[in-house]
């Protein structure tokens, strides 16, 4: 992909941070950074209407929306704007190209400190909102297209980590992220790592330009096979086509943190279900079977749809596959089990339409807790074709499915060659040659 003319590295000391490499430092943030003003609307405050003019970060874009580590404006269509006659704060702050927004709330461990860096705003208003710290370079101490990555160093992930606070939802506060330490190459090493990983990236990002093209077609084929024909189809509610509605809240039972195992009986939460019905394997967690059984609810069955009731990723739906068919939800998800007038498989399409997202949209505060409880999506509406017109729907998009898995594979595959550069450069265990 590239040749990156590495040689390995010294080391001339230890530090929370791990080993560091000899040239760099490790300064504190608000030695690298000064913070700049951010906001705190919701999302009922926000819209997508091109004849809004002030684009608006919202943490949970941050961790379910932008793929890439540099938020392009030249590229990037999915960036919210604030409705307009909203009144703005007079502290208000407007970012520029190499802004760092950092969101400083997150479900789990894995996404406290989830970073951007800004590009290409050629004269657009932006302003950092809801659960963000935004971050200027202070003294030309950092290069741009290199700030991201000073957060997606895996030691720095490690760290930021420890500072954590919370239970369901987990946050780092401004004063204790400001003293937080960082990794820093010199100067041309950022340049030149910098130039390595968007060599990398721009494979990616053709990859998922692909990958999108086909989901285009996908939610395409949705519309006109779901969405356009709903003033043909019976309207019902979800309570009208689900035998069980039932969510993962265990109160006091709820699996303590040293009862998930390396293996044992699938626990589900929101992490595991990505956008388009995908659930992800690799972040599922494991209980013990007394656990198991101890869990009197949320027990799962082949073909439950799942529904993501709360978070950054409210609304993402999935089908249960059989080799999770015995395992738990967490209270994130929602399960939904269908009776006889509706197909799992078609409930999983429909709820992945915008005819739910709307709905969400509707209702959805953006709040850091925001939640569907059992009463809320039970009163969701839906269309309701015959048997013989769902099958009709599911044989269309299941061939389109195939599709879709063999090229998010290859993405997969681009995406971990380059995480695996990652941990090599940004920990300076190789050295690139300046």
């Amino acid at each position: 992909m590239h040749n990156t003319d590495t040689t390995p590295t010294k080391v001339q000391k230890k530090a929370k941070l791990g080993v560091i490499p000899d040239g760099w430092t490790t300064p504190k943030i608000n030695e690298v950074f000064q913070f700049i003003n951010t906001t705190s609307f919701s999302r009922n405050q926000l819209n997508y209407d091109a004849d809004n003019e002030l684009y608006y970060i919202h943490y949970g874009d941050i961790h379910a929306t932008y793929k890439k580590p540099l938020l392009d404006f030249e590229i990037e269509t999915n960036i919210p704007r604030l409705n307009k006659g909203v009144e703005l704060p007079n502290s208000v702050q407007y970012l520029q190209d190499g802004d760092v927004i950092i969101a400083d709330a997150s479900e789990d461990y894995e996404g406290v400190g989830e970073a951007i860096e800004i590009k290409n705003l050629n004269g657009k208003a932006a302003i950092s909102g809801l659960h963000t710290f935004a971050l200027r370079d202070l003294n030309n101490k950092t290069v741009p297209g290199f700030r991201t990555y000073i957060f997606k160093n895996p030691n720095v992930k490690k760290a930021l980590k420890t500072i954590a606070t919370g239970s369901k939802v987990y946050g780092v506060s401004k004063g204790n992220i400001q003293k937080f330490k960082i990794m820093l190459p010199p100067r041309p090493e950022q340049q030149k790592i910098a130039q390595i990983l968007a060599v990398w990236d721009l494979a990616i990002n053709k990859q998922r330009a692909l990958l999108g093209e086909k989901q285009e077609l996908k939610n395409g084929l949705i519309t006109n096979l779901i969405v356009a024909q709903k003033d043909k189809y019976k309207i019902v509610r979800l309570k009208e086509v689900c035998s069980k509605i039932q969510d993962g809240n265990y109160g006091a039972k709820y699996p303590k943190a040293d009862e998930f195992l390396e293996e044992g009986v699938p626990f589900l939460t929101s992490k595991a279900i990505g956008s388009g019905g995908k659930i992800y394997y690799k972040k599922l967690s494991f209980i013990s079977k007394t656990k198991h059984e101890e869990l009197t609810k949320g027990h799962l069955k082949l073909n439950d749809v799942l529904f993501t009731n709360r978070g950054a990723n409210v609304g993402a739906v999935a089908m249960v596959s059989q080799d999770i068919s015995n395992g738990n939800i967490g209270p994130q998800l929602t399960l939904l089990r269908t009776n006889d007038i509706i197909l799992p498989e078609f409930l999983k399409y429909t709820m992945n339409s915008n005819i739910l997202r709307k709905q969400i949209l509707q209702q959805d505060s953006g709040s850091a807790m925001n939640f569907f409880g059992i009463r809320d999506t039970s009163k969701f509406k839906i269309p309701l074709p015959s048997i013989l017109e769902q099958n009709k729907v599911i044989a269309v998009l299941k061939s389109i499915d195939k599709e879709l898995e063999i090229m998010n594979n290859s993405l997969a595959l681009v995406k971990s060659q380059k995480q695996g550069l990652i941990q090599q450069l940004l920990t300076g265990k190789i050295r690139v040659k300046i």
